[in-house]
């Protein structure tokens, strides 16, 4: 990839396609301003003058029980250089698995950038980035039906794919409410471990639905239809999601060029 690393792709993709700081609800905890929702120890006043989101005077928030602010752009980068190294590691990882090696191996028909730009693609359409989502915190953090981590992965089919769970323990987790918690609450959070795991999982689910869609006409668009819905291929909602791959695919073409 000629100076670029795929890392710094995904995080130079990651940022065009969502802007950092711009989210209400990415926030930082303000120490400076106490645990007393009735008695901050900070000026509730704007802690900055630019005109942006981060500036905004500190609120008290009930899920995190504390005083925040939104997150600047500055640490939405950090948090986002964090999220493409692991991302593109994976992409790299698995797809260098192959029958006689340690991992288990996955069929992309394409190169390590391709599916690391399809998972960024998922990771936009699901979570935006979005710290909350990242970390599960409520009252957002979480889907509907529990999904967890920025890829909004069910924990009801996701421990079926996940290559660090012994093979006869995937279907209990899977069965039991309890267990599955657990593994969901495995996949939050900034640590290596949690993104590679929300990430693996993620991908190998890329993998099977466009495998599962490889007759379609537009195997972009079958493939996120069938990741999105688990049924169909061609989910006409989604067809956002290959419009954004391919801007996404535009732009790298661009950026390697120099």
């Amino acid at each position: 990839m000629s100076e670029f690393t795929l890392a710094t792709l995904v995080l130079n993709l990651a940022i065009q396609f969502a802007q950092p700081g711009a989210s209400p609800y990415s926030v930082k905890p303000m120490s400076e301003c106490g645990i007393d929702r009735l008695a901050p120890t900070c000026p509730l006043k704007p802690v900055c003058d630019e005109p942006v989101l981060a500036c905004r005077p500190p609120y008290w928030s009930r899920a995190r029980n504390a005083w925040v602010r939104a997150e600047s752009a500055f640490e939405a980068k950090q948090r986002y250089t964090a999220i493409a190294r692991s991302l593109a590691n994976t992409a790299e990882r698995l797809t260098k698995c192959n029958d006689d090696g340690p991992c288990e191996p996955v069929r992309w028909q394409g190169t390590a950038a391709q599916l690391a730009m399809a998972t960024l693609t998922v990771v936009l359409h699901e979570s935006g980035l979005r710290e909350d989502i990242q970390f599960g915190r409520e009252p957002l953090g979480r889907g509907a039906l529990g999904e967890a981590c920025l890829m909004q992965l069910d924990a009801r089919d996701a421990p079926y794919l996940a290559s660090w769970v012994p093979e006869d323990e995937r279907q209990a987790i899977a069965y039991s409410s309890e267990r599955r918690e657990e593994f969901a609450q495995s996949l939050l959070g900034d640590s290596p471990e949690a993104l590679g795991r929300c990430f693996e999982v993620g991908m190998r689910m890329l993998v099977r639905a466009r495998s599962s869609c490889s007759t379609a006409s537009d195997w972009q668009h079958g493939m996120f239809s069938m990741y999105g819905t688990g049924t169909t291929c061609n989910a006409g909602v989604l067809r956002n999601r290959s419009q954004t791959f391919q801007r996404m695919r535009a732009v790298a073409t661009r950026l390697l060029r120099g």
